[in-house]
């Protein structure tokens, strides 16, 4: 389980979808050249729901959404889900990303909960980016992503999620972990490898 944030983490944890480094991204994103977008099996025109069951910070959600996806983000840790929140509804008052946003629907609840009270939910993609234990010393793992996993610590019932993810999505179900990392379910599809991560790709035989 996750572990509560500190009184000073919670009033320091700040999430800006108008940031240099994120609206760099943006400009740079370019439709199904994109590993991410590869993952999800996205094509230009074609609308996909998707569930990021590990929101976080926001930025897969973001770029997703980016590309035209309706995506619903959950996040359960409190002070992370209001970080969110407060991003998102900064981020309408931006006209450049405010489509975007509007694409982006968050709910500050678990997942795993979410999924077993709403079976009747199936979106096209499942997207899961749990929380593994702190690597030491790492490089490959980028300050923000490295200080929440001090604050938040790993998500220990990753292998339900997935399991749960695989009854529930229509068309894909994919795995964003680092390359040292192991698998959390067996023998995906395929994968796609960045330089520090990659997707594991489950395609569904109901697509």
């Amino acid at each position: 389980m996750r572990r509560p944030l500190n009184r000073d983490a919670c009033d320091s944890l700040t999430i800006d979808f108008t940031k240099a480094k994120l609206v760099y991204r943006l400009n740079r994103l370019h439709g199904s050249n994109e590993l991410i977008a590869k993952a999800i099996g996205y094509k230009p025109g074609k609308v996909l729901s998707v569930f990021d069951t590990t929101a976080g910070l926001g930025v897969e959600s973001f770029l997703l959404a980016a590309l035209g996806c309706n995506v619903t983000l959950f996040e359960r840790h409190p002070a992370v889900a209001k970080a969110l929140d407060e991003a998102l509804k900064e981020g309408t008052l931006h006209e450049p990303i405010a489509p975007i946003i509007a694409r982006m629907q968050l709910h500050s609840t678990c997942a795993i909960a979410y999924m077993e009270q709403h079976p009747e939910c199936r979106p096209d993609v499942i997207y899961c980016d749990p929380m593994f234990a702190p690597r030491k010393k790492s490089a490959a793992v980028k300050k923000s992503i490295r200080v929440l996993q001090e604050w938040v610590g790993e998500d220990e019932d990753a292998t339900q999620l997935v399991a749960l993810a695989l009854q529930r999505a229509q068309k894909r179900v994919v795995v964003k972990r680092a390359k040292t990392d192991p698998l959390l379910h067996p023998a995906p599809t395929f994968s796609l490898e960045g330089r520090a991560h990659c997707y594991d790709v489950y395609a569904l035989s109901r697509i």
